[in-house]
């Protein structure tokens, strides 16, 4: 699902190369702490290898390779929080996750 260099990646491609911001909320918030934390751990310390890796490809005529890896990579930013803020998939006092909606 990714391209070579991120083939170590391939264990998170089926449960995060989320094409929309919707569904990777619904995964963050379906996921365990430790599988965040495990994803986050795996992606994090190279993202900006896969930033600049992407780079050189056009945004609305990317193959479905680097597709899945920008998708990837939204999701390592949406559960971000997650893992170096709330220490929880949402904050434990706010208001209940399932009444957000992306508005866009």
């Amino acid at each position: 699902m990714l391209p070579a260099q991120f083939a170590d990646w391939e264990p998170y491609a089926a449960t995060w190369c989320l094409a929309t911001e919707h569904a990777r909320r619904e995964q963050r918030m379906h996921s365990t702490q430790a599988q965040l934390e495990q994803f986050y751990k795996a992606v994090k310390p190279r993202l900006d290898e896969a930033i600049q890796y992407l780079n050189d490809f056009p945004l609305d005529d990317m193959p479905q390779r680097e597709r899945n890896l920008l998708n990837l990579a939204l999701s390592l930013v949406e559960i971000s929080v997650a893992v170096e803020l709330f220490f929880n998939p949402w904050p434990l006092d706010a208001y209940p996750w399932q009444e957000f909606s992306v508005a866009y």
